[in-house]
């Protein structure tokens, strides 16, 4: 009895290890996928000739907290679809800035070639002045969440990170075919 509990223990370890390797690599390339989008931004932004980006402005009063500015920021890449004969824009990456009340949040979400939310970075002031800023980082491969990091209580569920992003890249695709 003692050998075969050792044994599922054993196997348990190596099954969470293995997986834990798998979640690190996935982590590790979209790292890689980020700061290769934030130097494609920064090029972006010297170079008026390639410069793809959208901003949207939205200010709207929201029962119960107040005014509200919202500053959404699009950046994408064109290419010719030989498939459709035309021109197509994906995005590759979206920051937004907003305030809820007097709260100041900013989220970042990096979209993969494919038009699939792989990270959200949210962060926001917190309630509680002790903590100061609470933050969320969400790392997703395959539509299914391999890492996360989240310091506070507020900042928002994984799921609910992955729709807002998601919300966003179709927000995008409909503005640019209209």
């Amino acid at each position: 009895m003692r050998q075969i509990l050792t044994f599922v223990c054993l196997l348990l370890a190596i099954g969470t290890q293995a997986q834990t390797g798998t979640a690190k690599k996935a982590v590790d390339e979209i790292r890689e996928q980020y700061a290769s989008a934030k130097q494609r931004i920064e090029y972006n932004n010297k170079s008026e000739e390639t410069r793809n980006q959208m901003t949207v402005n939205l200010s709207h009063m929201v029962p119960g907290t107040g005014h509200q500015e919202k500053v959404v920021t699009f950046y994408f890449t064109t290419y010719f679809d030989e498939n459709v004969n035309e021109y197509v824009s994906k995005p590759y990456f979206i920051t937004a800035t907003y305030n809820v009340a007097a709260r100041k949040c900013y989220d970042e979400y990096l979209v993969d070639d494919k038009g699939n939310v792989v990270f959200a970075y949210l962060s926001g002031d917190s309630f509680d002045t002790a903590i100061g800023r609470e933050e969320g980082r969400f790392y997703w491969k395959g539509g299914r969440l391999v890492h996360k990091q989240v310091k506070g209580t507020d900042v928002a569920h994984e799921s609910v990170a992955l729709q807002q992003g998601k919300n966003l890249v179709q927000a995008f695709t409909l503005m640019m075919t209209q």
